[in-house]
């Protein structure tokens, strides 16, 4: 059901927690055929989290939302299309969902789309609307679909950012006053327990020291690692500020099963990302709680702070797509692949389509030539929206409510304004930060710090492989010989994104009703067997 909770404040809080990914996801579909319409799953639904405030027409939050009136459906999501709902047509079939398992499951087409499986391979990130199938796509921002009658449109796109004539001083005062209103909003309409997840960078910083100006700690910052009670430098810089705010800091960092929470990333984010397998113990300690989780997503981008983003620039201005789409995979090739591999997970899965997935990388690019930044609207729009944004509607989808104030349409609108001139020193977050609280300005980020050495943990990296050959097994094809056999292989990748990608080639290309639905069923018996409300291996309390 929808949560609808008027508090005390400006604005009307609307929160649907997803926090299953499969069976229990909602789902619409409707086959016209000889001027009737079939119908299967929920006629309408609203799912994410939307606030509203008074007087103002622009939504806010990541949230999707459907109808069915009988006689035509409609379908959008949030204006910057954050939320990733998906849309299969084909014929007179139509279907909506949050979940590409559950059209899946109800018999959607399952034919793969080899280009956008080849752009997967060597960026890590599906572009524009595309899933690895032909005829399921994801609704663009300010999406919606109108289907009537066996016939569909949608319709939506991007708003064109202008360039602001403005300063780097007022630029740093953006980035102050603007985040600052919309935390003051949050924390006027939301009355129930705050959980801020806390990472050693310049985003979730800047969040819980704006709360601490506001005078309301969030009730714990949670972070994660896998080193148990050996804090590597990310946690370091947490803890050092969450110690000096005195907030209660909570460390999830149990050793984990890989493989097990690679098939759960892999089912929760719907075969379209291949990260965030690391970030489940954050996911099994928010799903189902009456937390508010408070994400940073998009205060990175839209402060530049990326090293390659001149030679983008450079290359924008030359016209250079394919340039700048080769680059991209390189990039990403460089960092998935072992010692002397430079070519990435697309030589091994897709070498033939090396130029139809550059060239539709740089068919992507192209739409941002006239941004600003076409460097930060391309990332913003793309791998942000498409992949990172599941931490906020996946990962944390499971809490109570989930708040991410560098989303703010007002915040967005000026990051995506702002001239090369101002922010490309990559200085920008750093300068508002240090001016708003100077009193922390001495603790420095996670680069400041030095990574602890792990134990070893030889018996749970046993237990660790075992796991992993019976879960690939499970996820296979061919049984527990084939699994096995799958784990073992050597490819020119390093063994963890070797393994997801592996897992995923072989989810899709095995895709039908039967084996959606057997991938929901197999993803519930892992959710169900996590360590949910032993995640916590150490704890300060602030006072």
């Amino acid at each position: 059901m929808t949560r609808d909770a008027s508090v005390p404040g400006s604005a009307l809080v609307e929160s649907k927690p997803w926090i299953d990914a499969g069976a229990a996801a909602p789902y619409l579909f409707l086959d016209h055929l000889r001027g009737e319409t079939r119908i299967a799953g929920t006629p309408s639904a609203l799912v994410g989290h939307r606030m509203r405030v008074p007087g103002d027409l622009r939504p806010r939050g990541l949230w999707g939302e459907w109808g069915w009136d009988g006689d035509r459906l409609t379908a959008r999501v949030d204006p910057l299309g954050y939320f990733t709902l998906f849309v299969y047509q084909k014929g007179g079939q139509v279907g909506v969902s949050p979940s590409i398992f559950q059209l899946l499951a109800a018999g959607a087409d399952a034919e793969v789309d080899p280009v956008a499986m080849a752009v997967f391979h060597r960026v890590g990130f599906f572009v524009g609307g595309d899933t690895p199938f032909k005829h399921i796509k994801v609704l663009p921002p300010d999406g919606r679909l109108d289907w009537q009658a066996g016939q569909g449109r949608i319709s939506g796109g991007p708003a064109a950012p202008k360039t602001l004539d403005v300063s780097r001083e007022q630029a740093v005062e953006g980035f102050i006053e603007l985040p600052r209103a919309a935390i003051r909003r949050f924390l006027q309409d939301w009355d129930g327990p705050i959980a801020l997840p806390l990472s050693g960078g310049r985003d979730s910083r800047h969040i819980l020291l704006e709360m601490a100006h506001q005078g309301r700690l969030p009730e714990t910052c949670v972070t994660f690692h896998h080193g148990g009670k050996v804090l590597n430098a990310e946690v370091q810089a947490a803890r050092a500020v969450a110690e000096r705010v005195g907030v209660r800091h909570s460390i999830l960092g149990h050793p984990r099963y890989r493989m097990r929470d690679a098939l759960r990333a892999l089912v929760m984010t719907q075969l379209c990302a291949d990260e965030h397998a690391q970030m489940m113990p954050m996911h099994d300690f928010l799903s189902g709680s009456d937390y508010a989780a408070v994400d940073g997503i998009g205060g990175d981008i839209l402060t530049n702070p990326d090293d390659w983003a001149a030679g983008f620039m450079e290359r924008a201005r030359r016209g250079d797509y394919e340039g700048i789409a080769r680059g991209m995979a390189e990039g990403h090739g460089g960092v998935i692949s072992r010692e002397g591999h430079r070519g990435g997970a697309g030589t091994w899965l897709s070498p033939d389509l090396e130029d139809a997935a550059i060239a539709r990388i740089a068919e992507e690019v192209r739409a941002y030539d006239a941004a600003p930044d076409p460097y930060q609207a391309f990332w913003f729009y793309h791998r942000t929206r498409r992949e990172i944004s599941f931490v906020s509607t996946a990962v944390m989808g499971g809490a109570a409510m989930v708040f991410c104030p560098y989303l703010d349409p007002d915040f967005v609108e000026f990051g995506l304004s702002l001239p090369w001139s101002v922010t490309c020193d990559q200085k920008l977050h750093d300068d508002a930060i240090f001016r708003a609280y100077p009193a922390f300005k001495d603790i420095p980020f996670a680069a400041g710090f030095r990574n602890r050495p792990l134990p070893r943990f030889r018996a749970h990296r046993l237990t660790n492989t075992l796991d992993s050959l019976r879960i690939a097994a499970l996820a296979g094809q061919g049984g527990a010989m084939a699994g096995m056999q799958a784990a073992l292989a050597r490819t020119p990748l390093k063994r963890a994104p070797s393994d997801i990608l592996r897992m995923h080639r072989d989810m899709v290309s095995g895709m039908d009703a039967a084996e959606a639905r057997r991938l929901m069923a197999l993803e519930a018996r892992l959710r169900q067997a996590a360590p949910k409300g032993k995640e916590v291996v150490s704890e300060i309390h602030g006072g």
